[in-house]
This record gives C-alpha cells, sequence and structure tokens, in this order.
C-alpha cells in the first residue's frame, strides 16, 4: 500500500513532537499553569514529563502545581501518588491543602481526607482557613455532624472560630444538617455576612418548615440594605406560598418586579430557569437539582426549557431513577410531546442505559425529528443492540429522511459487530454517498473501522489513502485494523510515518503502536515507544501503560514489563488481568497467581477472562487444591456460567487429575461451544477412558455440535492411548472427507502414536513418509521407543539417527536409543549411546516425581536423599517393598539399565522418584484419601506394576501424572489396562 499524507491545518500544540524540546523551568510550569486552567489532563502530564526529563528537580511550588493540576484534572490517583512520593523536608502547608483539595472532590474519600487532616495536625505547627476550606467539604460529603463539631472545636482552639469563612462554612454546614439553633448562633455572633450567608440562613427555616423565623431574617436582611439574588427570591417565593397568603404573594411579586427580576406578565419560570442553567453551564449538576426541587415546592409551572435543561442534568449524571421522576413531572405537565423534550427524554434514558424507556418514549412521540432518530440509533450502538440500530437505519430512510454524518457513523459502528456487518457497511456507504456525507470524516472513520474489522483491508485502504488531510481517528481506525488481521510491520510502519512527518498521535495510537511491537515480539521497537509514552506524559495514563505492559509482556521482557505494571498508581481489572495472563503465558504461573492475591488485596474485582487465565494456570501447574480455591471464587462472584471459565474449569480438572469433577461440571452445564466439548474428550483420552472418550464424540455430534481439529486431537489420543488402531483410521480419514479437515501434524503424530504403541512399526513409518510435512522430534521418540519395546535395534538405530539429525541436543534419542540396546543386553552399545552423550556435551534431563500437601510441593529425584525426612521415607520404601513382595511383586530388572548383578538391579528400582513420592504421600494423607503424584518423564514399567499392587495392599487410589497421560490406580488395577 502506498502511504502520502497530505497538508492539513492545525493549531500546533507546544508539547508535541515537532516543537522544540523544553529546557527551562520557567516555561514548563507556563504550560502547567496552562493545563490547571483548562482541566487538560493530557497536557499537564506531558509538562510533568518533561519537568522530569529536563533535567530540574521539582522544587516544592512546582510539586504543589502538579498536585493541583492531578487534582483539577480529576487524576486523584497520581495526585495521592504525587504526594505520597514527595519527600516530608518538601512539603509546606501549601502541600497539604492541595492533596486535601483534591481528596474533597471525592465523596468516597472523605475517610482518606480525614485520615490525612490528622497526620497535618500532627507535622505541621497550624492552619490557615484554606486548610479547613477541603475539610468542611469533605464534613458535608460524609454527612456526619459529629466530623463539623471536632472541626469546629479545633478552629476554636487555633482561633479561626470567627473568621469570616469558617464561620460562614460552619453556618452551612450545620443549616444542611439540620442544627437550626448551632447555625443560627454562629450566624448572628459574625461581623461580616455576605448575601450568600443570608441565602444560607433563610433557606435552613423553609427547609425546616419555620416560614416565620425565616420571613423575620428576611425582613432583618432588608433592612441591611443588600440587594437579594435570585436565590432570596427563590427562597422567600417558597415563604409566602406555603402561607397562601394572597396579599403577601402579591407584595412579593411587586418587590421582585422593581428587582427587574420577574417578567411583564409577572411569571417567575425565567428566573428559575435562568438558576437551572447557570447551574448546568457551571457543572453544578446537584445544584441544579436542588433549585429544581425548590422550584417544584414553589408550585412554579415549568415550561419546555426546564425541562430542556433539567434531563440534560440528568444525563450527566446517569441517574436513572431521578430521569424517571422528571419524566413523571413532564408528564403531568402535559409537555411530554414537545419534540425538543421528548428527544432530551430519549438522551437521558440512553445515557442511563434503559434502552427499553428510550424506545418507548420515541414511539410514544407523535412527531420526531432527524435528531430523535440519531440519539435512538446512536444509544442502540451504544448499548450493545447493534441489529437493533439497525433496524431503526431502515425505519429512517423508510420514512424518507434523509440521514446525517452523525447518523451514518453511528449505524456504522453497529455493523462493525454484527455478523453481516460487511454486507451491510457497503449499503450503507452507497446511503452515505448519496446523502453526500462520504467525505465527512466521522463517516470515513467509521467506514475504515468497520471494513478494517471484516478483514477488508483493500477497501480500507482505499478509503484511508484519499481522504483530504489529516484524520487522527482514521489513522488509529487503520492500524488497529492491520493488527487485527495479523499485519504488524505495517501497522508500525504506519505509526514511524506519523512520527517521521510530525503528524500528532494520542493515546490510543501509541496503544496500537504498543501491540503492534509486541505482535511482532519487537522489543527494541517496543522500548522506543514506551520512550515516547514517558516523554509525552502517558506514562501516568491507565490506557496506555495498559499497553506498553502487554507488549513487554508478548516479548517476554518479565522484568520490564513488572516494573511498568509496579508504576501504574491504581491498576484496573485490565491491567492486573494482563499482567496474570503474561506470566502464565511466560511459564511463570506461580507468578500468576501471586499476582492474583495482590489483586484481591487491592479490592479490585476478577473478571471472566482474569478467572479463565487463573484456571489455565492451576492447570499448568496441575494444583487441583488452588483450582478448587479459585473455582470457590468464581461462583461467589457469580462467573460460574460463563462458558469460557466454565471450559477453563473442565479441562483444569482433568488436567489435575480429577475427571469425575470434569465429568460433573461438563454435565450440569448446556453448552455447545466446541471448546467444552473438546476438552471433555482430551481429558478422557489422556485418563484412558477411551471408550467414553469415543461416546462423548458421538454424543457430540448428535446435539450438531461440528468437530474440528481439536476434537480429532482428542478422539485420535483416545484410540492411541487404548490401541483402538482401526478406529484410529477411521476418524483420520473421516476428518477430510466428512468435514473437511485437512490432517495437520499434530494428527499424524497421533496415528503413528497408536500405530507405535501397537507394535506396528513399519507401518508407522511409512505414515511419518507419507506426510506432506517434515516429521517432528516427537514422532521420532515415539517411534524410537516402540522400537525399544519391540527389541528392533536397526529400526531404532535409523530413528535415532533421524531424530538426532532433527535435534543434536535431544538427550531423548541417546536414552532411549541406549534402551534399545539394553532391552537387547548389548551392553557395550550402552555405553556406546552414552560415550556419544558426553562427547557432543548433553546431559540427560533427570526424571523427578512430586506431591503436593497443604499446598506444599515436595519434589522427588531417583535415590535422591535431599529430603529433611529422607531416612524415614527409604524406610518406609523398604516397607512398602516387602508387602508388595508379598502379594506377588516381582521387579522387573529390564528396566535397570545397567550392567550389573540382579540383586543390584532390583535395589536401583526401589528408589525411583515415583516410588519416593508414593512412599512420603502414604506417611502424611490420611487412610482412604486418594493420592496424587505428577512425573515429568513416562513412568517406567517396573514402577508401573509396583504401583498397582501398592493400590491394593494399601486400599489406596492413587493418580499418576507422566509425560503422556494420567493412569488411575485401583484396587490393582490401572485405568491404562496396561496400555501405555
Amino acid at each position: 500500500m502506498h502511504l502520502r499524507l497530505r497538508a492539513a491545518t492545525s493549531t500546533a500544540n507546544p508539547l508535541t513532537p515537532r516543537a522544540h524540546l523544553i529546557h527551562s523551568l520557567p516555561q514548563c510550569f507556563s504550560i502547567l499553569r496552562q493545563a490547571i486552567a483548562a482541566s487538560d489532563l493530557s497536557l499537564g502530564k506531558r509538562a510533568h514529563a518533561r519537568i522530569l526529563t529536563s533535567g530540574h528537580h521539582p522544587d516544592r511550588f512546582v510539586t504543589n502545581n502538579l498536585i493541583t493540576m492531578y487534582a483539577k484534572c480529576g487524576s486523584l490517583s497520581s495526585a495521592r501518588k504525587l504526594f505520597d512520593t514527595t519527600p516530608d523536608t518538601n512539603r509546606d502547608l501549601v502541600t497539604w491543602n492541595a492533596i486535601l483539595s483534591a481528596l474533597a472532590a471525592h465523596a468516597d474519600k472523605s475517610h482518606d481526607g480525614f485520615h490525612l487532616f490528622r497526620l497535618l495536625r500532627r507535622s505541621v505547627v497550624s492552619t490557615t482557613r484554606h486548610t479547613l476550606a477541603p475539610v468542611f467539604k469533605m464534613c458535608l460529603l460524609s454527612a456526619s455532624p459529629s466530623a463539623s463539631e471536632s472541626l469546629h472545636g479545633y478552629a476554636v482552639k487555633i482561633g479561626l472560630q470567627w473568621d469570616v469563612f469558617v464561620a460562614g462554612a460552619l453556618v452551612n454546614i450545620y443549616a444542611k444538617f439540620g442544627l437550626i439553633r448551632e447555625a443560627r448562633v454562629l450566624f448572628d455572633g459574625m461581623a461580616v455576612r455576605d448575601v450568600v450567608l443570608w441565602n444560607v440562613m433563610m433557606k435552613a427555616y423553609v427547609d425546616t418548615c419555620l416560614e416565620y423565623e425565616a420571613m423575620l431574617l428576611f425582613s432583618e436582611f432588608h433592612r441591611t440594605g443588600f440587594r437579594p439574588d435570585d436565590v432570596t427570591l427563590r427562597t422567600l417565593s417558597r415563604v409566602v406560598k406555603c402561607k397562601k397568603n394572597i396579599l403577601e404573594l402579591k407584595q412579593f411579586k411587586a418587590y421582585a418586579t422593581k428587582l427587574f427580576m420577574y417578567d411583564d406578565d409577572g411569571s417567575d419560570v425565567i428566573v428559575w430557569n435562568k438558576a437551572l442553567s447557570r447551574f448546568l453551564q457551571r457543572g453544578e449538576a446537584w445544584e441544579a437539582v436542588d433549585c429544581f426541587v425548590d422550584m417544584i415546592n414553589s408550585r412554579v409551572a415549568c415550561d419546555g426549557l426546564t425541562f430542556v435543561v433539567m434531563l440534560t442534568v440528568v444525563a450527566g449524571l446517569n441517574c436513572l431513577e431521578l430521569g424517571k421522576q422528571i419524566h413523571g413531572i413532564v408528564m403531568r405537565s402535559g409537555l411530554d410531546q414537545v419534540v425538543s423534550v421528548g428527544n432530551c427524554l430519549i438522551n437521558m434514558y440512553v445515557k442511563a442505559g434503559s434502552v427499553s424507556r428510550a424506545r418507548s418514549v420515541f414511539g410514544q412521540m407523535n412527531e420526531v425529528d432527524l435528531i430523535s432518530w440519531n440519539t435512538m440509533i446512536s444509544g442502540c450502538t451504544l448499548s450493545g443492540l447493534e441489529e437493533c440500530s439497525v433496524g431503526m437505519f431502515v425505519h429512517l430512510l423508510r420514512d424518507s429522511l434523509l440521514p446525517d454524518q452523525f447518523t451514518v457513523a453511528s449505524v456504522l459502528r453497529a455493523c462493525s459487530s454484527l455478523e453481516g456487518g460487511y454486507y451491510l457497511a457497503t449499503q450503507i456507504h452507497a446511503c452515505a454517498m448519496k446523502a453526500g456525507v462520504v467525505l465527512d470524516s466521522f463517516v470515513s472513520t467509521a467506514l475504515i473501522d468497520v471494513y478494517s474489522k471484516r478483514g477488508k483491508m483493500e477497501e480500507a485502504e482505499f478509503l484511508f489513502v484519499n481522504q483530504d488531510g489529516f484524520d487522527l481517528a482514521s489513522w488509529n481506525a487503520i492500524m488497529h485494523g492491520y493488527i487485527v488481521s495479523g499485519d504488524f510491520p505495517k501497522a508500525l510502519r504506519l505509526y514511524i510515518l506519523m512520527q517521521e512527518s510530525g503528524e500528532r498521535s494520542d493515546q490510543i495510537t501509541l496503544v496500537n503502536a504498543a501491540k503492534a511491537a509486541g505482535g511482532l515480539v519487537g522489543l527494541k521497537q517496543g522500548k522506543q515507544i514506551h520512550a515516547v509514552v514517558v516523554k509525552r506524559g502517558f506514562n501516568l495514563d491507565l490506557f496506555v501503560t495498559s499497553g506498553v505492559l502487554d507488549m513487554y509482556l508478548k516479548c517476554g521482557e518479565m522484568e520490564s514489563a513488572r516494573r511498568v505494571f509496579s508504576e501504574i498508581p491504581s491498576p484496573d481489572d485490565v491491567a492486573w488481568t494482563t499482567m496474570i495472563s503474561g506470566c502464565v503465558e511466560n511459564g511463570q504461573e506461580e507468578h500468576a497467581l501471586f499476582t492474583y492475591h495482590q489483586m484481591r488485596l487491592s479490592k479490585v474485582q476478577p473478571d471472566e477472562y482474569t478467572f479463565a487465565t487463573l484456571v489455565k494456570a492451576c492447570s499448568l501447574l496441575t494444583a487441583l487444591e488452588q483450582g478448587r480455591q479459585i473455582h470457590a471464587n468464581i461462583v461467589k462472584l457469580n462467573c460460574a456460567f460463563d462458558p469460557f471459565v466454565m471450559t477453563s474449569l473442565v479441562d483444569m480438572y482433568a488436567k489435575c487429575g480429577n475427571i469425575e469433577d470434569a465429568r460433573g461440571l461438563f454435565k450440569r452445564t448446556n453448552t455447545r461451544r466446541i471448546a467444552s466439548w473438546n476438552a471433555m474428550i482430551v481429558g478422557l483420552a489422556q485418563h484412558g477412558n477411551a471408550k467414553e472418550a469415543l461416546q462423548f464424540f458421538k454424543y457430540m455430534k448428535s446435539r450438531g455440535v461440528m468437530p474440528d481439529r481439536v476434537t480429532f486431537i482428542g478422539v485420535l489420543s483416545a484410540c492411541s492411548h487404548s490401541g483402538l488402531v482401526s478406529e484410529a483410521y477411521e476418524n483420520f480419514y473421516s476428518m477430510q472427507k466428512n468435514y473437511g479437515i485437512e490432517p495437520e501434524i499434530e494428527h499424524y503424530s497421533c496415528l503413528v502414536d497408536a500405530l507405535s504403541r501397537a507394535g506396528r512399526i513399519e507401518e508407522a513409518e511409512k505414515v511419518i513418509s507419507s506426510m506432506p510435512f517434515e516429521a517432528s522430534a516427537s514422532m521420532y521418540r515415539t517411534l524410537l521407543n516402540a522400537c525399544r519395546v519391540q527389541v528392533d535395534r536397526e529400526t531404532g538405530k535409523r530413528v535415532a539417527e533421524k531424530l538426532l539429525a532433527l535435534e543434536p541436543s535431544d538427550s531423548a534419542a541417546y536414552v532411549l536409543l541406549s534402551n534399545v540396546y539394553a532391552a537387547a543386553n548389548q551392553w557395550e552399545n550402552v555405553a556406546s549411546a552414552r560415550n556419544m552423550m558426553r562427547k557432543v556435551n548433553v546431559k540427560k534431563d533427570p526424571g523427578f516425581s512430586w506431591v503436593d500437601l497443604k499446598n506444599k510441593v515436595h519434589l522427588f529425584v531417583a535415590g535422591d536423599r535431599s529430603h529433611e525426612e529422607t531416612d524415614v521415607i527409604y524406610n518406609k520404601v523398604e516397607y512398602i517393598m516387602k508387602r508388595i513382595r508379598e502379594e506377588g511383586y516381582v521387579p522387573d530388572t529390564d528396566f535397570a539399565l545397567v550392567d550389573v548383578e540382579e540383586e543390584d538391579k532390583e535395589c536401583s528400582l526401589y528408589y525411583h522418584s515415583e516410588k519416593l513420592a508414593i512412599a512420603y504421600g502414604l506417611m502424611k494423607t490420611p487412610p482412604s484419601t486418594t493420592l496424587r503424584v505428577i512425573k515429568n518423564l513416562r513412568v517406567c514399567g517396573d514402577c508401573h506394576s509396583a504401583i498397582k499392587y501398592i493400590s491394593k495392599v494399601f486400599k489406596r487410589e492413587i493418580v499418576l501424572r507422566d509425560a503422556n497421560r494420567f493412569h488411575h490406580f485401583r484396587n490393582g488395577i490401572c485405568s491404562c489396562g496396561d496400555y501405555w
């Protein structure tokens, strides 16, 4: 694809890559003040980053402004982290005031604010009114009269009780809590009182139904010569209307008219609407709600503008219950058929997440306009009701309305998530061309997004390169499309082109670039992108940092990933899950479980994906008890019915040796997901339940679930582990014939395994030679092991040569070849094979087994005496050997691959790692409990025979998982039927 940039006109940002580097602290501070004034978090972060990278250590003054910036921009976590990392010597009273103000802006942080205030009183000699201001606000937010009284006492102690601001704040607090007497005492004692304070006191009387006292106070207020404002008049109107005195009402209106607060016809609705509009413009939503309640209590008739303003306020609050109450008032007022009011009702319900109520309002409107349709279409799209969104778009066209750019962009976003989205998008694309909006940036970006998500990159590229000017959203969309389609090089090249052209990028761009670097496992490029993130101040942005974290994890750079994660101020569930998933993907399952425990301590709730990843970690660790604990948490947090979680649990129980629980869990679900069936079939195959696995396969097909490549791996594995060669052939050939699935190397490997186990070595070799691709090392290992069993030295030597050609450093090849010679008692050749290993410096992988008891893993190596209870364990082994010999056990010395006396061979077999692990398990677990042992290599024939006797003599069920499968030993019988 040929990419070109067109000239784009945009106001240069002083902190974009095109700007000169800022080297002076005053310049940085100037930008920081701009960020504070505009509440621009992105600009503030970039200023912070430039301060850090400019070589200037932030002094107390700059630190205070940084905390203020983060607080004003709504990033409390960043403000708190900066405060906590600032040394005590670099903090002053302004620093404390800044962080207290930040906490006071959040109702749920009042407790933290009170705690910091107590620390402040211990470390700072004196405080000022500016320190008390945010604490007063916390008292109101926490609805704590006792805290207010304590703060009042502290103000008296430091001599600020009659300070105008402090006393005024206390009057307001006491009035809000209904403590009228305390409020009035403070009010009367104040030397200076402004209009706001008079209003607070009068309103307190009205709110507590003390209208007479309110009128007396107003008379006193009038005598002071202060000019009342609209709040004063609204409060007074409530008093007059409560008294229902016509004369006083007329006097009040005359007084208000004199002050130009009313319109000519005597209606006071304009005054209230102006007040509501001011609250909306200032972002004071709850103050607007309080004002509206006062308006209703004053029996002022609302008009359409009142409801438009209030419904806009409620839409911003996302408060459904409040919206429903206002809807009821709208219905009673008879204004529900006003188009502007109806549109605001639709918007309010959509924002509150109740699309069904929005549709009901829309359906009941006698007249609708394009705004009505756009609001409904957009609402359906945002709520995940994509089909509904498309359906409404079709109805809009049938009503002969011409869609605008917002209509088209909204419905295209819906198409990107629908099954037949591409075809719909092409139809809407044609409508956009007809409506003349196809060149609009919103529309073209939406088209690029839907085409790229559907893998139609040619169409997306055509739209992209024919755009007029630079549009960041389109660049981000096409980059994301390349990433989704797996074309990471193109995505990265696009990012580089943006950088070289000096075009601006945002958080989404950087996250896309990090994903592209992670997809390429391009650590060098990833580090460069990380440097840009830090340079531009996005390292405190959770969305961007999570993308950088994922990049490092994809590149296997765990140390850098942990460092990035530790620098996130307050990780959300996505960041925690990314870290947990990365640990699992990089083979650090235990650290994944540790990270999960840290996540729970931080009070962040895991989601379904977190649990599915954790269950996978338990599967890989074969940690059954931990898996059960995770399962309990899944049930507790109501995630047990998620299909991904359920499939992971079935797989975990099967891989941890508990096929019964896996079976029971599967039967309790009502799923048609192929992954769940695959987990069960593969699990049964691993446990040697071949017939049941094949029955599941037949039942699955009868339920209309189509098998996939993984299904056939499980089916062929079941045939292989049970000697069902003809069934293996039958299913192998039916893959392509009946289901159109081309056999892959895993399927051939299962077939070779089945033939090898059955002793049909020549057939297995023919299958390998007929494959359309090169054989894998595991295939040759399987064949070589069959040569050992069949004592086929010639074929074994030939296969070993092929295996060593593939993997010269594979110790298994030498060991298996020496085993072939040992089985034929050719000890000279055994020694020769082992000498070959030494010459090429290859060491045999040690065999070891372990048991997990009370969440502690006990590891054993053959003949090892490092365990703290070695003597007791070895005595137990000798006792076990004596007991099972009495039952008829005879050591199979063919598995003692050394040329020594028979008695020495028998002795060496006693202390194989699995026998040591079983002996320790019998010592440490109660009778009749199931004993679970795991071995890293294939269990030897002698140990297999011995464990059968142990299960019978000691009346224990023993589950052994080796490198190939599970063995369930019960009453002297193994589930594999001695075929493994």
